[in-house]
């Protein structure tokens, strides 16, 4: 049976009605037998950049546009889906600021296992955290992911574990940095060349029949997208 590796970031808050309107989730999910071969590639990325091999590589950091677009010609190739669930904070009535969090977690995770059994397989799950991130927390999380869910329907069974790992510790958490941060700055920016580090990984993102909006990229709630954000109909050319 075919193995993945998912990696999971953030951007934006996740309280209700304060600070960034959209809180954003990624999913990037790799093959294992090819992690290593990505992992590199970000590696090579950093050269690129005149960084260091261990150096953080960070979406937010990079400034210029010719970079950034280097960035993404290096990764249109390359073997792994994106799954972006975009959560609007301004517009949730129901669930506290507490829940925000693990729901939405718990909701890409359902998006995530839903790929993983289409293709018959199994995965290993790595969440970004940070020092600061309190361990109960990750722990009350895991439980949500693997055993009790309380939100969503998770097919524990193609899910062999869930590990919470430091963003500098992982390059392949670096890349679901870049495909997370590139999303969400075209959220909020909203302007074509924002958008156009998104649509040249078309190719990247989780679509069925051709159909992106519900698979590789999910609002909430609901939105009229087209209205809203036109250049996601690019998607669709």
């Amino acid at each position: 049976m075919e193995e993945y590796n998912v990696y999971i970031d953030e951007s934006g808050d996740e309280g209700i009605s304060r600070g960034s309107e959209w809180f954003i989730l990624t999913a990037i999910i790799v093959p294992k037998k090819y992690d290593l071969t990505l992992s590199n590639k970000i590696v090579k990325i950093k050269q690129i950049m005149n960084m260091n091999r261990k150096d953080q590589l960070h979406w937010n950091r990079i400034l210029q546009y010719d970079k950034k677009i280097q960035i993404i010609y290096e990764l249109i190739s390359e073997n792994f889906k994106i799954i972006h669930v975009a959560i609007n904070t301004f517009e949730i009535k129901k669930l506290k600021t507490t829940d925000i969090y693990p729901y939405f977690m718990s909701y890409l995770i359902e998006r995530v296992t839903s790929y993983i059994d289409k293709n018959n397989a199994k995965c290993n799950i790595y969440i970004s955290t940070r020092n600061e991130n309190n361990k109960n927390k990750n722990e009350t999380l895991r439980k949500e992911l693997t055993s009790k869910r309380k939100y969503h329907h998770i097919n524990i069974k193609c899910i062999n574990i869930v590990k919470f790992i430091d963003n500098r510790d992982r390059n392949l958490l670096q890349l679901a940095d870049v495909c997370c941060s590139s999303f969400a700055q075209a959220i909020k920016y909203n302007t074509s060349q924002e958008w156009e580090y998104v649509l040249k990984l078309k190719s990247n993102i989780w679509n069925y029949k051709g159909k992106f909006i519900g698979y590789g990229i999910k609002f909430y709630p609901p939105i009229e997208w087209f209205k809203r954000f036109p250049s996601l109909l690019y998607l669709s050319t």
